[in-house]
């Protein structure tokens, strides 16, 4: 007798499964030796800061050591280059940020690999929103008088950046080219000069990470707003840019967990998870608001995602400025 199709499925379903002799049952990948973390920056910075507690959170968790190695160079490219060259084996990760992947590539940078295909997305794990400020002797008061200010300004108002190609440039050319504004790009070697000018009025405004506003003294800068979705937490007084008028203007300067590409999926599960634990871990949680960073945790997919909508971003940005680069 024939059975019907759909008993004989649910037959096959409900039989006992048949392993070969000798054959064990497998748990979930573990590293069996130490694990490298690159963060592609030298020591000391918050993102090395942020590696770090995740290495030593993570290593408490899957009972093999995860050692944090600085490969910094060439705004972040020497340590992507060597995580996109390594083994997919899972021992090998690399802390990235978009300067060594999505805005290298966006802004012409001569790169030996691509900063998509070449990388295994594995979990988003942080965001820093940056803030919008402004001289203090700058007479607007809030975004909307900014904008105006700066539409009608009779000469352009220059403004400062931590760089040519960095997050804090390419923000404020987008929102130059969103609201028409008549400013100009000065851009300094880090925050510290950028700020100077910033309190003596030698520059007018500037996009600048919330951790460096927190560090500066209010008297020397006016701050406009910030460019999370909600407010931040550790400036629950300053408005973000949506709540002063500028419908879906969000920017982020995330952190995600990549390795190489090909790397397996029970390993790219397997960190995915346990760097998602150490998210909500007491060590973690209670770094990041000193970091300007919050937690995000979006998985795999979410993050390949990110990572190919960021690079249409900046590349969008990025194209009418022909930046030169040496």
């Amino acid at each position: 007798m024939t059975l019907p199709r759909r008993t004989l499925l649910a037959a096959t379903l409900a039989a006992p499964a048949v392993m070969p002799r000798g054959a064990r049952a497998q748990g979930p990948w573990a590293p069996d030796r130490p694990v490298r973390l690159i963060v592609p920056f030298a020591p000391g910075g918050s993102q090395d800061v942020l590696g770090r507690l995740f290495a030593q959170q993570v290593s408490q968790q899957v009972g093999q050591n995860v050692v944090v190695e600085n490969r910094a160079g060439a705004g972040g490219i020497i340590g992507a280059q060597e995580v996109a060259r390594a083994t997919p084996d899972g021992l090998t990760l690399l802390l990235t940020t978009a300067g060594q992947t999505t805005i290298a590539k966006a802004i012409g940078r001569r790169l030996t690999y691509d900063p998509v295909a070449d990388f295994t997305p594995i979990i988003h794990l942080s965001d820093s929103p940056v803030a919008l400020v402004t001289a203090p002797s700058l007479p607007p008061r809030d975004l909307q008088e900014l904008l105006a200010y700066c539409r009608d300004a009779r000469d352009p108002i220059p403004y400062g950046s931590t760089g040519i190609g960095t997050n804090t440039h390419l923000i404020m050319e987008e929102l130059k080219a969103r609201e028409r504004l008549k400013v100009e790009h000065v851009p300094y070697r880090g925050a510290a000069a950028a700020f100077n000018d910033l309190a003596a009025g030698r520059i007018g405004l500037m996009f600048i990470s919330v951790a460096s506003v927190m560090a500066v003294s209010g008297a020397q800068m006016k701050v406009i707003g910030v460019t999370s979705r909600e407010r931040f937490p550790p400036t629950p007084d300053v408005p973000t840019m949506i709540e002063g008028g500028l419908p879906g203007f969000e920017a982020s300067i995330w952190t995600g967990l990549a390795g190489p590409k090909g790397l397996p999926a029970p390993i790219v599960a397997r960190w995915n998870a346990e760097f998602a634990r150490a998210l909500q871990s007491e060590l973690v949680t209670s770094r990041l608001p000193a970091l300007g960073s919050t937690a995000n945790g979006a998985g795999a997919e979410a993050f390949g995602t990110l990572l190919r909508e960021d690079l249409d971003r900046w590349t969008r940005v990025a194209a009418p400025l022909n930046i030169q680069l040496e």
